[in-house]
């Protein structure tokens, strides 16, 4: 489940910013990778409709990365 949600977020991340290709899925959205509050509120748009789940403002810490964020949906998904 985890490797289609992760392929999932890939394309739609993909899709907010094709210019950041190549990185580790550790790397930080907004310190390693430079992804600003614009394109981070778009992608994490996309993930909740795809996913039908709404992530709080408040969660965003949570997830900086993009494992993280893999994590997260997957968890809200399963509940």
């Amino acid at each position: 489940m985890k490797d289609s949600i992760l392929n999932n977020l890939l394309r739609h991340f993909a899709e907010v910013k094709p210019q950041i290709n190549l990185f580790s899925n550790n790397e930080l959205f907004k310190d390693e990778l430079g992804v600003d509050s614009l394109d981070m509120a778009e992608f994490i748009a996309r993930v909740e409709q795809d996913y039908r789940v709404e992530i709080p403002d408040e969660d965003w810490p949570k997830i900086a990365t993009m494992n993280l964020l893999v994590n997260y949906i997957d968890h809200a998904v399963a509940n």
